[in-house]
């Protein structure tokens, strides 16, 4: 059977209670975290085998974060644990609609640090997803990993399939962000920005232009997120698809943009789409939809993991 692997940061939430600033809010709640994380969870609760790869400090946290995958279905025999560097915190509070503000707690975190060596025994078949974004490429030990574990998907014809999931605090220089999204875009089949992280990648305020920056390097699906309005897939045969959204009461939308993800590669998956055939003449506009069904209903509970649903919860969004 078809595996989804997902690779990167694995770190803990300390949600707000309430909806104030970070300044002012003294309550929070530990919730697991770490976008590729997120987007491995949604998958698995739609069916999909999955599997994570990262490493954590060997303390309290680390141990949470992987008996919460454990405990989600996730194969986590390549989350390494590491007594030399810690475990991810990020703190992060809500505003109206579920906005939120985030300050992170990266600077010796175990996932900038783990090798190629780690990672030696992962295999894949065709028919398998790669799935991995920006957050764990800031360092190059981080960068060679997954230059590895990349070179062992597009080897076996595995899918590839990149999240950019921009987070500028994390980076000391932006225009050297932009360049490493641009240049792990490059390896990617498919490639999931929000509208927002499109203009700043390519400098181009028009969507289709955009877009075509990301289709001419060689991406064969580009899936652009447009928070509440839904989202547009393009493929670079030229087709286009629209979601224009569903109306839910959003109350926090953290893993939203992870859970569309997980959806949309769930779907892929499920139909059998592969490097081969994603060019082919499978009904997009029902994948986008359920996409952007899977990122509504988790914008209707709080957390990201906790929040997101199984196939018959999100096919009544909207209904």
């Amino acid at each position: 059977m078809s595996k989804l692997v997902c690779m990167g940061e694995l770190l803990i939430d300390f949600q707000s209670k309430g909806s104030a600033p970070l300044k002012t809010t003294d309550e929070f709640v530990k919730k697991a975290g770490g976008a590729p994380a997120n987007v491995c969870v949604q998958a698995k609760r739609l069916g999909c085998d999955g599997m994570y790869l990262s490493q954590v400090g060997n303390d309290a946290f680390g141990e949470f974060l992987i008996d919460t995958l454990k405990n989600e279905g996730i194969n986590t025999d390549y989350i390494c644990k590491n007594d030399g560097y810690d475990t991810s915190l990020a703190f992060v509070s809500f505003g109206e609609g579920g906005e939120r503000q985030f300050a992170f707690y990266r600077k010796t975190a175990a996932d900038l640090y783990f090798t190629p060596k780690q990672f030696s025994g992962v295999a894949f078949d065709k028919g398998d997803m790669f799935e991995f974004g920006s957050v764990a490429l800031s360092t190059p030990q981080a960068r060679a990993a997954h230059d590895y574990v990349i070179d062992k998907a597009r080897g076996a014809g595995a899918l590839v399939c990149f999240d950019p999931n921009l987070r500028f605090n994390l980076w000391n220089d932006r225009e050297e962000l932009k360049k490493v999204a641009l240049d792990y875009a490059k390896k990617a089949d498919v490639v999931k920005v929000g509208d927002d992280e499109l203009i700043f990648l390519t400098g181009d305020i028009n969507p289709d232009a955009a877009a075509k920056t990301f289709l001419d390097r060689g991406v064969k699906m580009l899936t652009v997120t447009r928070g509440a309005h839904g989202a547009r897939l393009y493929l670079n045969d030229g087709r286009t698809f629209d979601c224009h959204g569903f109306e839910v009461k959003a109350v926090d939308t953290t893993g939203a943009g992870d859970s569309f993800f997980g959806g949309l590669i769930s779907e892929l998956m499920r139909l059998g789409i592969n490097k081969d055939n994603i060019i082919g003449n499978f009904d997009y506009d029902e994948i986008l939809q359920f996409a952007c069904k899977c990122g509504s209903y988790t914008t209707t509970n709080y957390g990201a993991i906790a929040a997101m649903g199984d196939r018959e919860n999100i096919l009544k969004v909207g209904n």
